[in-house]
């Protein structure tokens, strides 16, 4: 970006945060669910006794939602705190009380820890236009992977079935560096691209994945550059707290977001305030030069806020969770004005970003500052430890045809 272009994406975003306050009357997050602590619904009695007998139980972390075509809702729960989490992956269902539980999804044996094919921690996925899922494993359980854990999954969800695999070689999701974020999926092209944070080592091994559905094969690109790693400057609080309380978060690329024409693919690294973005169709070409890729990255705009999830409407604007404004951040690719969209005080940490078949974005909140540095109260906190938020009337997903 040119001077006189930054000078510019720098007053936009000043102006952009003036405007919020008429935009935000207008917007208005309802909670759909909420608990204290992870319910879940687990039919398999051994699982079930591993899982109430652990000294994790009821101290489960949930990260990101999704919902089907249908307006079922997925969640995920990622084993960072403990292998005995029931599953990774889960569809909520109603028990007979009217309460929102979690139920394994596709089933307890795909999310069984000790299933060597099965899901071992998954953070991010996606479902397409077609009702696929697209299922990131991260493969870390307790901030540890074994070769082959790492893998991209296909699920029909109408059909029930797997449909592609892809296991992650080393050189492309390393063992001791890699934490898989977060991904977002092209179905007119059939690639996927995928944010990996690389939180594992000192320095941060962050970078972006390629994925060719067509050919089952993939590329890492940017791999622990200045655009994909920590800004070591960067400290951000959210509600007058420290993040974290015994030293700063340090996260490399995080969310990612791919817009409505499918030509640019946008992300931010959550330690930092900088929106990147590159050409996909640069991308798409697996001979393209790590030089020619580095030299094609963009910076959008400096973000008011650090942010975790992102995601894209049909209509040419990026929607961002924003860590220390409690809200979400809207942004125009074509006029480049950044506003922000959505602010309630109560939720902390919006994580990731859902579409619904009714138009409407969901956003799940889930303080995870203060899990991670185990201050959470499971009993009776001041708010809902975990929220999923509905807000009406947005759009359509970056998936519609």
């Amino acid at each position: 970006m040119k001077k006189n272009q930054l000078i510019s994406t720098l007053v936009s975003v000043g102006v952009g945060v003036l405007l919020a306050t008429d935009a935000m009357a207008q917007v208005k997050p309802e909670v759909q669910v909420q608990w204290n602590s992870l319910p879940y619904s687990v039919k398999d009695s051994k699982i079930k006794s591993t899982w109430e007998n652990s000294d994790a139980y009821g101290k489960a972390l949930v990260q990101g939602v999704k919902l089907d075509s249908n307006g079922n809702m997925y969640v995920s729960t990622a084993r960072w705190g403990s292998a005995d989490i029931p599953s990774t992956l889960s569809k909520l269902v109603k028990n007979k009380s009217g309460q929102w539980e979690l139920e394994a999804f596709p089933s307890e044996t795909l999310n069984h820890i000790g299933n060597a094919l099965g899901l071992k921690a998954v953070l991010g996925f996606e479902i397409d236009r077609n009702d696929v899922m697209w299922i990131l494993d991260q493969g870390h359980v307790t901030g540890s992977m074994s070769k082959g854990d790492a893998k991209l999954i296909l699920w029909d969800i109408k059909a029930n079935k797997e449909i592609q695999r892809y296991v992650f070689p080393h050189s492309q999701a390393d063992e001791k560096c890699s934490f898989l974020n977060d991904l977002v999926v092209d179905n007119d092209t059939g690639f996927a691209y995928i944010a990996d944070s690389g939180i594992f080592c000192d320095p941060l091994m962050g970078g972006l994945i390629v994925y060719d559905s067509n050919t089952n094969t993939a590329r890492r690109i940017l791999s622990a550059s200045k655009y994909t790693n920590d800004d070591p400057n960067f400290f951000f609080n959210i509600d007058d707290r420290t993040v974290l309380k015994n030293g700063g978060m340090r996260t490399g690329a995080d969310g990612i977001a791919l817009s409505s024409d499918k030509a640019t693919v946008y992300w931010t690294n959550l330690t930092g305030n900088a929106l990147y973005s590159l050409p996909t169709e640069l991308l798409r070409d697996f001979k393209s030069s790590a030089t020619a890729i580095e030299n094609a990255v963009e910076l959008e705009t400096i973000l008011p806020s650090n942010t975790d999830g992102m995601t894209a409407d049909n209509a040419g604007n990026i929607y961002m969770t924003a860590l220390s404004l409690d809200g979400i951040m809207k942004y125009d690719t074509s006029t480049r004005e950044l506003t922000r969209f959505a602010h309630h005080p109560e939720m902390n940490w919006p994580d990731t970003l859902a579409w619904g078949p009714d138009n409407s974005l969901y956003v799940i909140s889930n303080h995870l500052h203060v899990w991670v540095d185990g201050d959470m109260n499971f009993e009776n906190p001041d708010i809902p430890n975990f929220r999923i938020w509905k807000i009406k009337g947005v759009g359509k997903s970056y998936t519609t045809q």
